[in-house]
């Protein structure tokens, strides 16, 4: 679904309640200006945001979004939650730039047992080949968003400024930063660092079909 097409959705939904948008952001606490200035630009809004307005309107995220994504064609909706793909994606190479705000490109449903790992997530794309064969230039990686959990893995992080999906290996003096292809050198960084700071830990991928 696009953002053009979300709004349009609650639109409808508006009229058919006979509410306006100052009705709904008084529902929600989202600021008025706020709100038009997402559906001008087409930008969807939070994840917050979107189960607020839908729970305004009584309907779950699941139902209203619907499961379009084949790879989870065998799902139910109860076994599924929705979850942001955000503008931010992360580099798998030489670093990723981040951008000021995290925008919401899209929503997609992912398996509901990802829950066991946290209460947040969110997904973002991935650009270049340091990580494969592991995972590829144009796959989606889904984080929690707790941070570092204490043990090594793959996780979204960002080091000196720039975004990247590496995986982490802890040492005793600091923090080991690899990537699975072998043609790319490892880096190192004091874990007390400023220039670095983990994002999440990688729960799942779906690749690039």
């Amino acid at each position: 679904m696009k953002a053009s097409d979300f709004w349009k959705r609650i639109k409808e939904k508006l009229a058919e309640k006979g509410k306006t948008q100052e009705w709904l952001c008084n529902e929600t606490g989202m600021d008025l200006q706020s709100m038009r200035n997402r559906i001008y630009k087409e930008r969807f809004p939070s994840i917050e945001e979107a189960l607020k307005i839908l729970a305004v309107f009584d309907t779950s995220a699941e139902e209203f979004f619907g499961i379009s994504d084949e790879r989870l064609a065998d799902a139910t909706q109860k076994d599924v939650m929705l979850i942001p793909v955000m503008e931010q994606t992360f580099s798998a190479g030489h670093g990723q730039y981040v951008p000021d705000s995290d925008e919401v490109v899209e929503y997609i449903s992912v398996p509901k047992d990802l829950r066991k790992y946290g209460g947040k997530f969110a997904a973002s794309k991935v650009r270049g080949d340091s990580m494969e064969p592991t995972i590829f230039d144009g796959d989606i990686i889904i984080c929690d968003l707790s941070g570092y959990d204490g043990t090594d893995g793959i996780y979204a992080i960002l080091y000196k400024g720039s975004g990247f999906v590496k995986r982490l290996q802890r040492t005793s003096e600091g923090v080991k930063i690899i990537s699975d292809n072998h043609h790319y050198e490892s880096m190192f960084e004091n874990s007390e660092s400023d220039d670095f700071r983990v994002i999440g830990k990688v729960r799942s991928v779906i690749h690039n079909m």
